[in-house]
């Protein structure tokens, strides 16, 4: 075999496994989830389960335009279709078939009103031609809300985080800032417990998520999108979020009776963040509030 032709089957074999590469999906996490930051233009690098810290989305540009419509009129208590597009800032349709899959999904929108009081965690769906899609939620707070987007183009790799909302006809209500570790619902307690005294911004804080029953009978965990927990944060202001993932994201090698709930966030901003805790015990699907004072350090 001649040398050139050597060469040319090289290459030839090369590109296929580049293009058979960039090709796949996300699952679990593997190929394109890997600790993100953002750098000094603002643009968000890699992504991934060693992610802690918190997005301001003013201060982060990407060249998506996303584009909530709402089909009818929101009411309260009532469930709302709404139309989302995807588009680049080119003119170009993020397609669907063109985005990889995170945690078992491929948009993550994260949906929460004004007061912080209702947190949706919904997915949407390819609907119509490409960049075309739609998503449902039930609003239980009048005033606006914000939808935050997380997904992962093909084309680049990279964490894509957009913002987009609506607004339910009613007097909006304001967060009420505060410090709330522990929440009861039915027959269970679930606790934010800090591994810090004070929680100080600027500095990686970790958490664990402590879930019992009442009448003391063992809680046993279900994966929640590929994860025993998701937890969000989001800040009195409304200007971005944080989406963390377990230390230990993996369910595989745990015991599903005691999975390791430790999390850690980074908030650079002094403040009041409300957190959600998402998961699924005992069969139940429960999303969690807690409230956080986060101080200055010199404070």
């Amino acid at each position: 075999m001649s040398r050139t032709l050597q060469i040319t089957l090289i290459t030839l074999a090369c590109i296929a496994l580049y293009i058979g590469w960039r090709s796949l999906p996300v699952e679990k996490c593997q190929f394109l989830h890997y600790g993100d930051y953002v750098n000094s233009e603002g643009v968000i690098e890699g992504c991934g389960y060693e992610e802690t810290e918190f997005f301001d989305m003013s201060k982060i540009r990407f060249p998506v335009i996303a584009e909530l419509t709402p089909i009818g009129d929101p009411e309260l208590g009532r469930p709302l279709s709404c139309t989302l597009t995807l588009f680049t800032t080119t003119g170009k349709p993020i397609k669907w078939e063109e985005i990889a899959v995170s945690h078992t999904e491929r948009i993550h929108a994260m949906v929460v009103d004004q007061s912080l009081q209702d947190y949706q965690h919904v997915h949407p769906q390819p609907a119509g031609p490409a960049g075309y899609y739609m998503l449902e939620v039930i609003p239980q707070r009048p005033g606006p809300y914000t939808v935050y987007l997380d997904f992962i183009p093909l084309i680049t790799s990279r964490r894509t985080l957009v913002a987009t909302g609506f607004s339910v006809p009613g007097e909006p209500e304001r967060p009420e800032p505060a410090s709330r570790l522990e929440y009861l619902t039915g027959n269970f307690q679930m606790n934010w417990i800090p591994d810090h005294k004070e929680l100080i911004a600027g500095q990686d804080l970790t958490f664990r998520l402590e879930v019992k029953t009442r009448d003391g009978s063992p809680t046993r965990f279900e994966p929640v999108m590929d994860s025993y927990a998701h937890v969000v944060a989001f800040d009195e202001a409304d200007t971005g979020f944080a989406h963390m993932h377990p230390r230990n994201p993996f369910v595989e090698g745990q015991d599903p009776l005691h999975p390791d709930l430790h999390f850690t966030f980074r908030f650079e901003e002094p403040g009041y963040y409300r957190v959600w805790a998402q998961f699924i015990v005992n069969g139940e699907h429960l999303f969690a509030p807690f409230d956080l004072i986060v101080k200055n350090e010199h404070a």
